[in-house]
């Protein structure tokens, strides 16, 4: 009897040591298998890296992570400025169709998500992930979006090694501010203004090549930046099955680029690297470059696809990697609404080849819709006025100072500087018509919300808002413009070759 108990006792404790080790194996099976994603985000940064063809800059970080990944040379935003495409970035929804559109909403304004939208960040925790806002340096922690959102909630930690210390794969935003507005000044000799190419619509003048140098020497340290972070996913031992999205929440903090519908304004750049040894999903090759077209809503959705999570019926952006990739898109589309004082009520889409745009509210031109704190920051913008008021525009540069036509169309593939409006071309009567037939039936389709009616107390809040902003920033915008006339002034011989 006493040896047939012992005997049950060692066959206990033998099931009990296998179904242990068992566990272990499929514990550690299922950690190997789900990864951790990291979304590395730059503000207001066009493709202008070293890898993307801008040899002034020297990107080496990021220039090595594309060859180590895939670089994709046709991502556009779906808001050519930060709060809204943030917003659809959250959601994998345009931000017109959930209602969240203006920038920016007052906070008792702001609307709440509808029924059943919820962001990646809550979704990645339903499913077992640790939710991280970085806030460690550079990180800043940001969010930004124009929904009702207990953001402490949607978070479970803000820090490298709370991450570290936790067993659970994670799912990581950090946002960095490098690249926005105010630039830390180029140092003297770092960018010679003789080497800078500035693109036809702006003067081809030494403000705006310092303007460039400028936003230029802020890339070389937003990819110092980005060492910093790479090196933070080794000293924390997460680097070997961490997949990495590095891109931009929208386009050059320029005149014509940030808040506007060109590619100048909604081109960003997007590299995704997966760790060697990590599964590779399909339509993932190594080292290459891809042309597809994307919309950033598909960064999203391709995220929740690589952590294993099925992207909402609902969601609007389509997965590009794995067995469950979508069909490739023809057309994306962007839209605006109130950017501050300013009340855009912008549509645009975009195809491998063309650009069509329509700007419902249009009573100003690109540059007099700048906003106080533009004006207060951008030093192009004082430029144009000057040189328009001494007549030394090209035609190009003049559009800028000219009312916005109710619709745009550029064939990008001859004009890739989106200079010479095709709308009014017979030769292009077919495409136009297309194209537009396109844009009502994503307006319709999409649920656009953003054509209707402001509320009085939208109305009011943006108001109150542009006299408190004019009144902020009235020194600062005066101080530049003086400056900028200074230089002027000082190169009055320098003429655009058009005007030679």
């Amino acid at each position: 009897m006493i040896l047939a108990e012992k005997l049950l006792s060692v066959l206990a404790i033998t099931l009990w040591l296998i179904s242990y080790c068992v566990y272990s194996v499929l514990a550690q099976s299922d950690k190997v298998s789900r990864p951790n994603v990291l979304w590395i985000i730059a503000e207001d940064l066009s493709p202008d890296l070293n890898c993307y063809g801008n040899t002034l800059v020297e990107t080496l970080n990021l220039d090595a992570l594309a060859r180590r990944g895939i670089r994709f040379t046709n991502v556009f935003a779906t808001a050519p400025v930060c709060s809204p495409s943030r917003t659809a970035l959250a959601t994998g929804m345009y931000q017109t169709t959930i209602g969240a559109y203006h920038m920016r909403y007052l906070e008792n304004l702001k609307p709440a998500l509808p029924p059943g939208i919820k962001t990646i960040a809550q979704l990645s925790q339903e499913a077992g992930y640790l939710s991280a806002n970085i806030r460690d340096d550079p990180g800043r922690g940001k969010t930004d979006w124009m929904f009702q959102a207990d953001v402490d909630q949607q978070f479970d930690t803000y820090h490298w090694k709370d991450i570290a210390r936790n067993e659970q794969p994670f799912f990581a935003q950090l946002s960095t501010a490098m690249t926005h507005r105010s630039f830390e000044p180029a140092t003297p000799g770092q960018f010679p203004l003789d080497s800078i190419s500035i693109p036809p619509y702006y003067p081809d003048h030494p403000v705006s090549r310092r303007d460039f140098a400028d936003y230029y020497a802020s890339i070389e340290r937003l990819d110092k930046e980005v060492g910093q972070i790479l090196e933070s996913l080794k000293k924390y031992d997460l680097d070997k099955n961490t997949i990495i999205f590095f891109f931009s929440d929208h386009g050059r903090p320029m005149t014509r680029g940030k808040n506007y519908h060109y590619d100048s304004g909604l081109m960003v750049p997007l590299i995704v690297s997966i760790p060697e040894g990590m599964d590779m999903p399909t339509g993932y090759e190594l080292g290459t470059v891809s042309d597809k077209l994307l919309s950033t809503l598909d960064i999203t959705a391709t995220t929740l696809s690589l952590l294993g999570i099925n992207p909402p019926d609902d969601i609007q952006g389509r997965v590009f990697f794995g067995s469950n990739r979508d069909e490739p898109r023809k057309v994306v589309f962007s839209a605006t609404n109130r950017i501050g004082e300013t009340n855009f009520r912008s549509r645009s889409l975009r195809t491998l080849r063309y650009r069509y745009s329509r700007h419902y509210h249009r009573d100003f031109s690109v540059n007099s819709s700048a906003t106080a704190y533009r004006k207060a920051n951008h030093p192009i913008y004082h430029l144009l006025n000057i040189l328009h008021e001494q007549g030394q525009l090209t035609e190009a540069q003049q559009n800028l100072v000219t009312t916005i036509p109710y619709e745009e169309l550029y064939d990008t593939q001859l004009d890739p500087f989106e200079t010479k409006n095709l709308v009014e071309n017979a030769d292009y009567k077919v495409v136009l018509d297309s194209l537009r037939g396109v844009m009502n039936q994503w307006i319709e389709e999409s649920g656009d919300q953003g054509l209707g009616t402001d509320s009085s107390a939208i109305e009011e809040a943006f108001a109150t808002y542009g006299k408190e902003s004019a009144a902020r920033y009235a020194e600062k915008i005066e101080s530049l413009h003086q400056q900028v006339e200074q230089v002027v002034g000082e190169n009055s011989d320098i003429h655009n070759n058009e005007n030679n």
